[in-house]
């Protein structure tokens, strides 16, 4: 049976369709010790029919709120998709915020049943002392740490083999994601299986059977859910897990994967690295180089998340392998606009709006209207109504423009604007991209301060010492003159700020700028 946007109408559908199109093939790929194993799309299947059979005869045949703590592995895949494909509703949390922060993540989202990674089995005393109405608990690996908690692997095999029959609405919910939160408490997205399978049709040949793609950011991002798992459910492809960070070079070299989603720091990171060893090794040819750093497969890498510096991605093209940037929201099920393998967007732009989604500039921000916008946030209506139009459009909250051929372009956040004493409007991201290639900063953030505008500068440390750098400040000085003669009078940075210890961020990495003192 062929996966199509007529057939695939819910994650049921995708799970059910995948495991008859692409049977015995892997699906996941993973490491255990030395070993490494491989399930396939059929019995990814059966495995998630079991956990939601589980749920209807145990739990209750209602739809339920069901919690879900832990990284990207086989077992947690596998209690995430039970949970959608028998008609209740997920919510993936990150598993990096505090115990306190889950709790009230929970809470708020009116979660009953609660399932957990054993590396996270501190949190349920907490659950219990924190969130009365969770009834029941899983442990999705091992064994639980006591007796009144189900464990994952008993229920597969008790299970294995039912099904749970059941009839899901594509526009009802199927998760609840929470917001990264940079400016204020976290929000409830609500994602529909409609919004999800739109999302993952919004574009064509994207993948292939076979492909092998290394899975290695946080899954409770729905960036990752949608390009890195249900995509790859879509084409046929084979999830390999990396594990963790610290051991991606590892998982390159035992996978070999031939693409990757990452984030701009880690992509950044990758070439630093390669730029390092050209650099000890000038006789070797840098494409030899960045083979044994990223493997004898990759061709690609789709970037998302955040800025990416054009010359970032001119360093990869040097090296064969091609980086193409997109853009997408939490609010949109991701994907607004991505980059192709197959075609070449503008260098500095976050690639083509994906089929299905219209996009609009208003006041010079950003709004878009499309199958994959959410729902709205979860008993919060008045965010829900500030978010999005009375006629149906998105705002992104981002500032940017799009050119005729459909390809989009991003100049700031519409909420970070500095408005100087003259009534100029400068957008600090603008300026902040000027230091993306400058490997003396590690971070940045511009603000105006008594209506001058003001960099404040987390230096990089170890590039210093390593290049004799020792008067950090007069040196970024030098490179801010040097910024500031490319920019009109009015964007021109006056003030310096040496910052001693990194920003306060966020889980995902972003800046907290309410946390800076502006």
């Amino acid at each position: 049976m062929s996966i199509t946007k007529e057939n695939t109408l819910t994650l049921r559908d995708l799970i059910y369709n995948s495991a008859e199109e692409f049977e015995e093939n892997t699906f996941i790929r993973y490491k255990v010790k030395k070993n490494i194993i491989d399930k396939s799309y059929r019995q990814f299947k059966t495995d998630c029919e079991a956990f939601g059979s589980f749920i209807k005869e145990n739990i209750s045949n209602d739809r339920l709120h069901i919690a879900i703590v832990g990284t990207t592995a086989y077992h947690y895949l596998t209690g995430f998709f039970g949970t959608v494909i028998s008609n209740n509703i997920i919510v993936p949390l990150d598993s990096q915020l505090s115990a306190d922060d889950i709790c009230d993540c929970v809470n708020r989202a009116d979660v009953t049943v609660f399932l957990y990674d054993s590396r996270f089995s501190a949190l349920v005393p907490k659950v219990r002392e924190l969130c009365p109405q969770v009834t029941d608990i899983v442990q999705l690996d091992g064994s639980p740490i006591d007796d009144s908690i189900y464990s994952l692997d008993s229920i597969v095999k008790e299970y294995n083999g039912k099904s749970t029959n059941v009839e899901i609405d594509p526009k009802s919910c199927t998760a609840i994601i929470y917001t990264s939160g940079t400016t204020g408490k976290s929000k409830g997205v609500m994602l529909s299986h409609e919004n999800l399978m739109d999302n993952c049709f919004c574009n064509d040949n994207e993948s292939k059977v076979g492909d092998i793609i290394l899975s290695a950011l946080p899954i409770h991002h729905v960036y990752c859910l949608s390009c890195d798992i249900i995509l790859s459910i879509k084409y046929g492809a084979i999830v390999c897990i990396n594990d963790n960070l610290m051991h991606l070079g590892k998982n390159i070299a035992t996978f070999q994967p031939n693409k990757m989603l990452l984030v701009p720091m880690i992509i950044q990171t990758l070439l630093f690295k390669i730029n390092a060893l050209c650099k000890e090794n000038p006789t070797i040819d840098k494409q030899l180089i960045a083979r044994k750093v990223l493997g004898d497969n990759l061709t690609i890498i789709f970037s998302g998340g955040a800025y990416l510096s054009p010359n970032i991605i001119k360093g990869f093209n040097e090296l064969g392998i091609k980086v193409a940037q997109g853009y997408g929201m939490t609010e949109c099920s991701p994907r607004i606009s991505t980059g192709s393998e197959f075609e070449d967007n503008p260098i500095d732009s976050i690639g083509k709006i994906v089929n299905g989604c219209q996009v609009r500039i208003v006041d010079g921000e950003i709004q878009v209207k499309s199958k994959s916008v959410m729902m709205g946030y979860y008993k919060n209506p008045q965010a829900t109504k500030e978010t999005i139009t009375e006629d149906g459009w998105l705002r992104t909250g981002d500032l940017g423009y799009k050119d005729d051929n459909g390809c989009l372009y991003i100049t700031g956040r519409k909420k970070n604007l500095i408005i100087l004493d003259n009534g100029e409007n400068v957008s600090p991201e603008e300026l902040e991209n000027k230091f993306a290639d400058n490997l003396l900063v590690k971070e940045v953030l511009v603000y105006a301060k008594d209506y001058v505008i003001t960099a404040e500068i987390f230096p990089n440390l170890d590039y210093a010492e390593a290049n004799n750098i020792t008067d950090i400040k007069s040196q970024l000085q030098k490179d801010i003159d040097s910024i500031n003669l490319t920019l009109p009078s009015a964007k021109t940075i006056r003030n310096l700020v040496v910052r001693t210890v990194e920003f306060e961020k966020t889980t995902s990495k972003k800046i907290k700028r309410s946390q800076v003192g502006m």
